[in-house]
């Protein structure tokens, strides 16, 4: 039985929700009573499911139609009293359609809690008042985030049978609206065929949209077991878990991977570093260059090889 209700709010891009699950790992640590409820796209709705996180889910997949905000807003928002609505997109579609649409639904007081560096800032709507953005701040909540470790996330593993024995796993692709975050694919095929030498098979993973990378990387390399289309978002936490290393660009699959305490390098540009780049995580390696191609194939080598030797001499 609920003691209370919370909602969480958080589309964005796969990446961004797994960066953000230490923080609703935390959430649920502050309200260990309380329902959540999120709102989320509906590609997010399977791994959001498997956080055990929530008991409720609600799709709102991005669209600019105002009967889609309404539909989302009356449908977690009317008539429902929440202690707290914890605003992690804290953009233009939250604070400036959401909020306001979500006065006129309800008559309850609104805890509007917006994502700042460290924590929250909380500010409050008093019931039967009408919505301003001059809402005075009613406190300020800082968080302990620990990194969840997502191992216990498992899916159907359909293609399992085709994984070697010993295999390090490749994530070459991203959102294909972010090209620069791709570090060259002839790179991860020289890196194959370095892996090769050493007796470790590579794991190629990624989706159709990214065929033209891992055809680059696949194409007559023994070395190289191609996993495109073979596995779903599930999948990732074992596919990674049975890898030697992982090595991968800035994008959701490798911040999945890289959560299930095997050892990994990650390839950033210097802008995506300052965001998203892991702090404190002695797993994890992070390569940086202006450009992602500033990074060289003998410096990504380094870094295997330094956690190979953590992974065979732990």
């Amino acid at each position: 039985m609920c003691k209370s209700k919370v909602l969480v709010i958080k589309h964005g891009a796969l990446g961004d929700f797994v960066n953000s699950l230490r923080v609703m790992s935390a959430l649920k640590k502050r309200h260990p009573d309380s329902c959540f409820v999120l709102i989320t796209q509906s590609f997010l709705k399977k791994l959001a499911e498997k956080t055990g996180f929530f008991d409720e889910i609600v799709i709102d997949n991005r669209t600019y139609s105002p009967k889609d905000w309404w539909r989302v807003v009356k449908k977690t928002l009317a008539d429902i009293p929440y202690e707290y609505i914890y605003d992690l997109q804290t953009n233009n579609r939250t604070l400036k359609r959401y909020a306001p649409l979500a006065r006129f639904a309800t008559r309850n007081e609104m805890k509007w809690a917006v994502r700042v560096e460290g924590g929250f800032d909380v500010y409050s709507t008093p019931a039967k008042r009408a919505f301003s953005y001059k809402r005075p701040k009613l406190e300020h909540i800082t968080l302990e985030l620990e990194a969840p470790d997502l191992s216990f996330i498992h899916g159907e593993g359909k293609f399992f049978h085709l994984l070697p024995e010993r295999y390090a796993l490749l994530i070459p692709g991203c959102s294909a609206n972010n090209r620069q975050k791709r570090w060259p694919p002839a790179r991860y095929r020289e890196l194959s065929l370095w892996l090769g030498a050493k007796g470790i098979k590579s794991v190629v993973l990624g989706t159709n949209s990214e065929s033209a990378e891992i055809g680059a990387i696949t194409k007559d390399n023994p070395n190289a077991v191609d996993f495109m289309g073979k596995s779903e978002i599930a999948d990732i936490p074992d596919i990674a878990s049975r890898a030697l290393v992982i090595i991968g660009n800035d994008t959701g699959p490798t911040h999945i991977a890289r959560r299930v305490n095997t050892p990994s390098v990650i390839c950033f540009t210097e802008f995506d570093a300052s965001r998203a780049a892991p702090k404190g995580d002695k797993l994890v390696t992070s390569l940086v260059g202006k450009k992602i191609e500033d990074i060289q194939l003998e410096e990504v080598k380094r870094a295997v090889a330094a956690a190979l030797g953590e992974r065979e001499n732990g």
